[in-house]
């Protein structure tokens, strides 16, 4: 290898690094497949929920792929969809990963728990981040597509009580805005932990939030009555303030107060839209990895002739670009 091969590699691992300290993570997708149909679904940028999916990546490439991810010491991957949960052969992908010392979360909107929980509890997952956005049935049946709320409580709590750690997340738009406090007070009764952001735009469809973007500061006074609030981090995707209650801890992500901007977003077209910044890195299994939902000119479908090693550090390299030129810009999406 030549010195200026090893001074590019020595520069992408240094990348890498910024990227795991700042919380930087791998979403995989495991299926398009999905029980709900939300509105603001982004499928990790492989077409809108119920559209036919071609499946590029075999399990063997799942699993090498995350692997490869591990074996760079990638702090978290995140299996998703779709709702994996709705892959038969879930428990037994998962338990092929050898992640080391890789956190494993599986996303899930918690409705088909039945495949976790009628087996033995997959020792592979760290946490499963169940999406719990509203508590009301009218609001669940008419923009995410579900049935009951009253099932997906109780498919969350069997989830924990079959021995997994898990985590809610909830995210904040027009639609559900009134009715946010039953599930932050639900979570805080539950002793589960919760995380509050607002809706990511995946596209730039004029009214993709069906409404305003919705602040999430006004949950403020709401979760200072419930936990400590401590201080405020700054991650890859914006910035997060953190309440610790008794038994839970409370979480509230706004973009408003500051979204990693990188050398990858000079030139966006879609820079006043942009509701995320540089967060994670994703890959469908449509074999496609966008480091950006909004970017679409920089999705790249991975090689399979090439190190899934190598393709890696590319991608989060040029994420992460030169850092000394990152800064978290503030302001409201539009």
């Amino acid at each position: 290898m030549s010195a200026a091969a090893e001074l590019a590699g020595d520069d992408r691992l240094a990348r890498f690094e910024t990227f795991n300290a700042l919380g930087g993570k791998f979403r995989v997708a495991v299926t398009g497949v999905c029980n709900l149909r939300c509105f603001f679904c982004h499928n990790e940028a492989m077409g809108p929920m119920g559209a036919r999916i071609d499946e590029v990546l075999s399990p063997s490439d799942l699993v090498a792929i995350c692997d490869a991810y591990a074996a760079l010491g990638g702090k978290q991957i995140n299996i998703t969809g779709g709702e994996p949960m709705a892959r038969p052969d879930l428990p037994e992908l998962l338990q092929a990963i050898d992640k080391r010392a890789t956190r494993l979360v599986l996303n899930s909107n918690g409705l088909l728990h039945e495949r976790l929980t009628s087996i033995p509890r997959v020792t592979a997952v760290d946490t499963i981040l169940v999406s719990l956005h509203t508590l009301d049935d009218a609001v669940f049946r008419r923009d995410l597509g579900g049935k009951s709320t009253d099932k997906l409580t109780q498919s969350i709590l069997a989830l924990r009580a079959h021995g997994y750690q898990v985590k809610l997340n909830l995210s904040l738009g027009p639609h559900n805005a009134a009715g946010i406090e039953p599930v932050v007070r639900w979570a805080h009764g539950h002793g589960l932990d919760l995380k509050i952001i607002s809706l990511v735009r995946p596209n730039s469809e004029p009214d993709f939030y069906h409404g305003s973007w919705v602040d999430p500061a006004r949950l403020e006074a709401l979760l200072d009555s419930l936990g400590t609030r401590g201080d405020t981090r700054e991650q890859l995707g914006g910035r997060i303030t953190e309440w610790r209650a008794e038994r839970s801890t409370l979480e509230l992500k706004n973009i408003a107060r500051g979204r990693l901007r990188t050398d990858f977003c000079a030139g966006c077209a879609h820079e006043r839209q942009c509701g995320e910044g540089i967060y994670g890195l994703r890959l469908g299994i449509d074999g496609v990895a966008k480091p950006c939902l909004l970017r679409r000119e920089r999705f790249s479908r991975l090689d399979g002739s090439r190190s899934w090693r190598e393709q890696i550090l590319d991608l989060v390299a040029s994420m992460v670009g030169d850092f000394h030129n990152a800064r978290f810009e503030t302001g409201a999406p539009e």
